[in-house]
């Protein structure tokens, strides 16, 4: 793997992670690689090494190995003969489309399930909304990335208060699969702005115990985002 300015960057950004030999996992590791191809630091089609890895990040090479083959599981990587692997490419329209519209259906389950069973608690309503109004702040200030993860944490908590632990490992799995995340690198404010409107309309519908509609509104959601980010790859190819 050639030198990488923007992975090395990227590791000392987030040196509170501690991949010293002595506490070193194939989880940690696999969180550290996984974060890096989601933000784009590794980039499509970038071989791995898994020598290299192990000594810019100073550890051993079984957890390099373990959070590889991990990777490569979760679709992030793919084989590259004769041997290694590379980053995966980007979904191309037709995955993504088929990908957002599965995840619509079941992030819309997820929130009907917890609105159903009055799951969602005042204080993660609280927390919704907290996500909200710091969203339109960075919004201000054009952090968009910032408000792409802060979208994450807003799902997160929806999901997670549906009590479904076979359908939160389904959305997850869905979720990396598609590389959903990977929207942050080319999302656009004006998309930003209305999906935090729309975010404000869930959970008025959470707050009104409303799940059918709660559920709908999710799932308009997921496919105005899907529409919106299919939008900016089609400019983006039509102008390269």
């Amino acid at each position: 793997m050639a030198k990488n300015d923007s992975f090395d960057d990227f590791l000392k950004q987030n040196s509170e992670i501690d991949v010293s030999i002595k506490t070193a996992t194939s989880d940690k590791v696999y969180s550290i690689l996984s974060k890096a191809i989601f933000r784009g630091e590794l980039k499509p089609g970038q071989r791995l090494v898994e020598s290299k890895l192990a000594k810019l990040m100073k550890v051993s090479r079984t957890p390099v190995r373990e959070a590889i083959i991990e990777l490569e599981q979760k679709g992030l990587v793919v084989s590259s003969p004769p041997k290694g692997v590379r980053v995966a490419p980007l979904p191309t329209k037709e995955e993504l489309n088929e990908f957002y519209d599965i995840s619509s259906v079941l992030r819309g389950l997820a929130i009907r399930k917890a609105v159903e069973n009055n799951n969602i608690t005042e204080d993660e309503i609280k927390k919704l909304n907290e996500i909200i109004a710091e969203s339109e702040r960075f919004l201000k200030e054009g952090a968009l990335r910032r408000i792409a993860n802060l979208n994450i944490q807003f799902h997160n908590i929806i999901e997670k208060c549906s009590k479904s632990k076979e359908l939160i490992y389904i959305i997850d799995t869905l979720y990396k699969k598609s590389r959903e995340r990977f929207s942050e690198i080319i999302s656009k404010a004006d998309r930003q702005k209305k999906s935090i409107e729309e975010h404000k309309m869930i959970v008025k519908a959470i707050i009104e115990k409303d799940a059918i509609l709660a559920e709908k509104l999710m799932r308009e959601h997921i496919i105005n985002g899907k529409e919106s980010l299919i939008k900016e790859i089609e400019l983006r190819e039509s102008s390269s």
